[in-house]
């Protein structure tokens, strides 16, 4: 009995809720989300999926296309060029790799208060802008035999005799490859680490500086009190 009594009262205490909904923010809220899913269903999900369906048909220019099932994916991995193509993309995958280490590196630094931080924010990024037909140009001529990457090597002391040929030489030219795609994209990737570190509250770092304040106390007291104890028992 008062088992119900207590239940029927705290029920009771519940306030409901009488404010009616407000459907014009609703309406508002789907219109919103309504065009960019729109164009990114009938611009990326619908031609990705007549990619898909393709891919099970051969295809040539001119007639009907001929149903084939599976067979595009069995000489994808059997053909030997286009096993090496595949190989080739594990140079870029390596390189982003690389890519979002040193970029999450110098985001960290960068989204703290430190000297001449937007300059160096700004040098990132400004590769970024440049033209894909510029960087082109520009690395053609760095990676060039004698010209600006030969010659910095050369003032680290190596020889010029030494140095491979970084685009002609089919064992190097791909990190070369990979080496400027790092440097046109790396600011891209700091800038977008720095708005979400940025977008951190700062009372989580407070927070965590006062955890690690008091680990490390209790861990000094610990060792004195150990330290303590081995003294009395000697």
């Amino acid at each position: 009995m008062t088992t119900t009594t207590m239940d029927a009262t705290a029920y009771a205490a519940v306030p409901e809720n009488h404010k009616p909904r407000d459907w014009r923010k609703a309406l508002i809220i789907v219109a919103f989300c309504a065009i960019p899913l729109t164009l990114l269903i009938v611009f990326t999900y619908l031609p990705f999926g007549s990619m898909v369906s393709y891919s099970f048909y051969k295809m040539k220019y001119i007639g009907t296309p001929r149903w084939v099932g599976f067979d595009n994916y069995v000489q994808v991995f059997t053909r030997p060029d286009t096993l090496s193509s595949l190989k080739l993309s594990l140079y870029y995958a390596v390189g982003a790799l690389i890519q979002v280490a040193l970029a999450l590196y110098l985001a960290t630094i960068l989204s703290f208060k430190v000297k001449a931080g937007n300059f160096f924010k700004g040098a990132f990024f400004f590769p970024y802008l440049i033209n894909g037909i510029a960087v082109g140009f520009i690395f053609k001529f760095f990676y060039t035999r004698g010209y600006v990457f030969d010659t910095v090597l050369q003032w680290c002391g190596f020889d010029l005799n030494h140095l491979p040929y970084w685009l002609m030489d089919q064992s190097i030219n791909n990190w070369s490859l990979v080496g400027a795609s790092i440097w046109r994209y790396l600011g891209q990737t700091v800038i977008l680490f720095i708005g979400a570190m940025m977008s951190i509250d700062g009372s989580l770092y407070e927070a965590a500086s006062l955890t690690a304040r008091t680990s490390s106390s209790s861990s000094v007291t610990s060792s004195c009190r150990a330290s303590r104890r081995s003294s009395c028992s000697t």
